[in-house]
């Protein structure tokens, strides 16, 4: 059993990431979300991971499955369920795929160039002057953490996607070393997408409703690939997104409201 999930749940919707010793959790009830500090024991010969947490008062418990799990609101199959059980007594169940990186192997022959000259008009001068992201610290479930790694398939699913501006609200990586996208533009509404880590597509695009657009993540950025703006408003706190050279990549955009 792996270390790192990524969870989440319907009715009520919640969203559980688990990264080792570390974990986060939102409700949108809660959109901000809380980092949480436990401990995780395996237990492979039952094909059993639980992770135990401090919650408020009491204790977050999960215990993940290597069962596979539908959900059935996007149509979507899992490779692993989850029961989590709250300090007030309730149980909640939902879905899990891992959140570990994609192989790089033969990134170097198939990586897009991230260095494509923007013309001076096509975004705000002003987005120059905002915060470099500092992708290492961000919390367990923001999956802008992995973003680099998941770059070439974010770019291939951001070109398949119809309609003007399209953004990535989010993206994972999945236990047969593919990564799956979900990209929202104005026009078309949401989709997801399956590559590798190369940036072939596996999957082509499907329309999704809109209520899955971001998992009910309340801690998930919008991303925003370089040539476009990023969401106009007050409610959003942006960041730039950069390599190792200081190269613009995008923007990250929180929805602080």
């Amino acid at each position: 059993m792996p270390s790192e999930y990524k969870c989440n749940g319907n009715e009520p919707f919640w969203g559980l990431a688990i990264e080792n010793e570390h974990a986060g959790w939102a409700t949108p009830g809660e959109p901000e979300g809380r980092t949480l500090e436990g401990a995780f024991r395996h237990l492979d010969y039952a094909g059993v991971f639980a992770w135990r947490g401090e919650f408020g008062e009491g204790d977050l418990v999960a215990f993940v499955t290597d069962q596979p799990c539908s959900d059935t609101m996007v149509d979507r199959e899992y490779p692993y369920s989850i029961k989590v059980s709250l300090p007030d007594g309730s149980v909640l169940l939902g879905c899990c795929d891992t959140i570990s990186e994609p192989s790089a192997e033969g990134w170097s022959e198939s990586k897009p160039d991230l260095h494509t000259e923007v013309e001076a008009d096509e975004v705000d001068e002003s987005l120059s002057d905002l915060p470099v992201a500092i992708l290492d610290d961000k919390p367990p479930g923001d999956w802008s953490r992995h973003l680099l790694a998941l770059l070439p398939a974010i770019e291939s699913c951001l070109a398949e996607t119809p309609g003007t501006s399209p953004r990535v609200v989010k993206a994972w990586a999945t236990s047969h070393e593919q990564v799956g996208v979900r990209t929202w533009s104005a026009e078309t509404a949401a989709w997801e997408c399956v590559a590798n880590g190369q940036g072939s597509l596996v999957r082509p695009l499907t329309a999704l409703n809109s209520d899955a657009i971001g998992l009910h993540d309340g801690w998930s950025p919008i991303f925003t690939l370089r040539g476009q703006s990023p969401p106009a408003g007050e409610c959003y706190h942006h960041e730039r997104v950069v390599d190792a050279r200081g190269e613009l990549i995008g923007w990250l955009s929180y929805d602080t409201c």
